[in-house]
């Protein structure tokens, strides 16, 4: 994890690689778990002109995006909810979608907190994320308009 599909692709096509032991040694990516095997295996066969069945296309999306958002949910909770916290700005929550995380926000400091969950996410997931706000009324905010 950490290493964004777009950037294994360029270094596949750049390097000529041809297996997942000369991405995990050219890009550091799938040295882990190996949860991400089936996925770079999918990278190489595109990126080599190689056939690569539907079927395991769609499983490898699926099981992707169920580790990436697992992935955020667990470094929202233990990095970065209590920093927000501090700073009496509430995360009430996030969705995905490629390499772009959406953080819902409540209190008078949401704006701020863009940077810092950026470098969060990119820190402790994957470097190519970008992050987006939406802020949410405060409870009891009689002063915006409801969603």
């Amino acid at each position: 994890m950490g290493v964004s599909s777009p950037r294994i692709f360029a270094a596949v096509r750049a390097g000529g690689l041809r297996s997942v032991d000369e991405v995990t040694k050219a890009v550091r990516a799938g040295g882990g778990c190996g949860t991400c095997h089936p996925e770079i295996d999918e990278i190489l066969a595109d990126a080599n002109g190689a056939p690569y069945p539907e079927a395991l296309r769609l499983e490898n999306r699926l099981v992707n995006e169920s580790e990436v958002s697992n992935r955020i949910e667990s470094s929202l909770d233990s990095g970065v909810r209590p920093v927000l916290a501090e700073r009496g700005v509430r995360l009430s929550g996030f969705s995905s979608s490629g390499l772009v995380v959406r953080v819902r926000l409540q209190g008078e400091r949401a704006a701020e907190a863009a940077g810092f969950i950026e470098s969060e996410l990119r820190r402790l997931v994957c470097r190519d994320f970008s992050v987006e706000i939406e802020e949410a009324p405060s409870p009891g905010d009689s002063n915006r308009a409801p969603d």
